[in-house]
């Protein structure tokens, strides 16, 4: 735990989610009134003219509404993946400045910055996600989480009609990166300063989890919550929880456009070996970054605590 006197403690963690939830929401909105703006005189002509023949009840004049605003509603749906990468760009303006007046207060605090970690450190971060990635969702497949969550699958409609491209950019960079600096660069960090580990990891992962809106992806993000906020524990930057949520996601997107996950759900005896292959490849490199991030650091005395004295 790093001590670090805040005035409100509360609102030094809701003030930036409620903000981060806000931008999200108003350039949303507003992007969503930018596509719909153009329809609405049709719109309004149709109903006008419905008026003049004859007259209309409520329910007949929502009806009218609502087929003539079908265009303008499957023009957002169409682009809503470019919505979504402009709202979390937008985010990223707040937390920017967030995290970099955090890491300016803990410098005024005296808590020493983090030791610089070596390039293998991120190759490492690097190769976890995109081999995680294949596991995960393998994983999810035989689980047959997705194919019973109908919301999921709408969701991934959606998001996986944009261009190629697109998907890349947004869903495999933007929006990971963005996350990352909200709920581990800022809810974590700011959980940690009062906190044991399991705490602050355990909530930020909730709030985490209710960013999404299926329960296949709340359970998955929970999970994904947890790991990147030890990840950020034991090398002390974000950027390497950044790393790994944006090697995760922009793998999902391209073994999807390259057909691997359709090859491998297409046989269970390709997906088995490719969960189990994956975890124990996950696993292996999950220790050579705890040793990365343990070596150079002294000796504990005996009667010292153990490797859990980081969740303290």
């Amino acid at each position: 735990m790093n001590q670090i006197y805040r005035k409100s403690p509360f609102w030094s963690l809701a003030g930036p989610l409620l903000a981060y939830l806000a931008i999200r929401w108003a350039v949303e909105a507003a992007l969503m009134m930018l596509i719909l703006i153009p329809y609405l005189p049709d719109v309004y002509a149709e109903l006008m003219q419905m008026g003049a023949q004859s007259a209309v009840d409520m329910q007949e004049f929502m009806e009218v509404y609502m087929k003539a605003m079908e265009p303008a509603v499957e023009t957002v749906v169409r682009y809503q993946v470019e919505i979504s990468g402009a709202a979390a760009a937008g985010t990223l303006v707040l937390t920017g400045i967030l995290f970099a007046k955090d890491r300016k207060l803990e410098r005024a605090c005296g808590i020493p910055l983090p030791e610089k970690k070596p390039v293998s450190l991120y190759v490492l971060t690097a190769v976890f996600g995109a081999v995680g990635s294949i596991a995960a969702t393998c994983l999810m497949a035989m689980a047959q989480m997705a194919f019973y969550d109908n919301s999921y699958q709408q969701t991934a409609q959606v998001m996986y009609g944009a261009g190629f491209p697109v998907q890349l950019a947004v869903l495999g960079v933007l929006i990971p990166a963005a996350e990352e600096m909200m709920f581990r660069g800022i809810l974590f960090k700011r959980f940690r300063e009062r906190q044991r580990f399991w705490y602050s990891a355990v909530c930020s992962s909730v709030f985490f989890m209710f960013m999404h809106t299926n329960t296949t992806q709340m359970v998955y993000a929970f999970l994904l919550g947890l790991m990147l906020a030890y990840l950020y524990e034991k090398t002390g930057s974000v950027k390497a929880p950044v790393l790994l949520h944006i090697m995760m996601n922009a793998g999902s997107v391209i073994f999807t456009e390259a057909g691997v996950f359709g090859w491998l759900g297409a046989d269970p005896a390709r997906m088995v070996p490719a969960v189990i292959g994956g975890a124990f490849i996950c696993s292996a490199i999950f220790v050579k970054i705890q040793r990365i991030t343990d070596s150079g650091k002294p000796e504990p005395p005996q009667d010292a605590p153990g490797p859990l004295d980081m969740f303290r």
